[in-house]
């Protein structure tokens, strides 16, 4: 049984990170840890169904080599309950000392579709993230905004491509979770956390669905290597990044 210690957000994932968050900053979490419950297992293959229906981004950049699909939207979060309401539709923005590739762009891609924020799995993974979070009490019973972007890296057949084309970044959020969706025919995509003068702290390969990181994004640095496809077909790594920030305290995010 689950210690009663342990928020119920938290038990029905199955693995308690809140430890090494506040020791550590990051916490990897291999998904044949997790110990789901038959409702969200069975609601995994309806969320993952999403990542097909991503848009193309067009400040991707891989030409005849890779496409970039994905969604994004801005979200109301009520962590006492769970609520998460959509906020207006707003471009993705970044500055240019945060993102020295695409930096200062205005990009908007499609918003995420409303069936997948009532899919049990997704809202479950969104409190879990946010309960295994290192944040003074005070700050729990605030509105937070909660940022979810949709990812998908295809890279045609025979090919090798960035994952991340801005390099060794942060995303400027307080707190981050990346969970991998699914891999597909693809070789690398090694996933390395950083000190922010850029000294690794650790590295894991996301192989297994629901795979996870969760780390406290501003104060550190990540990175990802470039994935190839075999000679013969397309290859393709679907990734889905929950972010947490609450403007006006010590948790906003650095544009």
């Amino acid at each position: 049984m689950p210690n009663s210690s342990v928020p119920e957000s938290i038990a029905r994932i199955g693995v308690d990170c809140r430890e090494e968050l506040r020791e550590q900053r990051y916490a990897l979490i291999p998904a044949g840890k997790l110990q789901l419950s038959e409702e969200l297992s069975g609601a995994f293959a309806e969320m993952a169904a999403s990542w097909d229906r991503l848009d193309v981004d067009p400040h991707f950049g891989g030409g005849e080599l890779a496409t970039r699909t994905r969604r994004y939207s801005d979200f109301d979060y009520v962590p006492a309950t769970g609520e998460l309401t959509p906020r207006s539709h707003v471009a993705y923005l970044q500055s240019e000392e945060m993102n020295s590739f695409v930096g200062g762009l205005e990009r908007h891609f499609g918003d995420v579709e409303p069936a997948i924020v009532e899919n049990p799995l997704f809202k479950a993974l969104v409190e879990y993230d946010f309960d295994s979070l290192p944040i003074e009490e005070e700050y729990r019973s605030q509105k937070w905004i909660c940022q979810i972007h949709q990812i998908r890296i295809a890279v045609n057949a025979g090919k090798t491509y960035e994952v991340v084309p801005e390099g060794i970044h942060s995303d400027g959020y307080p707190f981050a979770g990346l969970h991998l969706i699914g891999r597909i025919d693809i070789d690398g995509g090694e996933s390395t956390v950083f000190t922010w003068e850029e000294e690794p702290l650790a590295k894991a390969t996301f192989l297994d669905p629901l795979d996870t990181l969760i780390f406290e994004d501003r104060k550190m640095k990540h990175h990802v290597t470039p994935i190839s496809a075999p000679s013969d077909r397309q290859g393709q790594r679907d990734v889905l990044a929950i972010s947490f920030s609450l403007p006006g305290s010590p948790y906003e995010t650095v544009v």
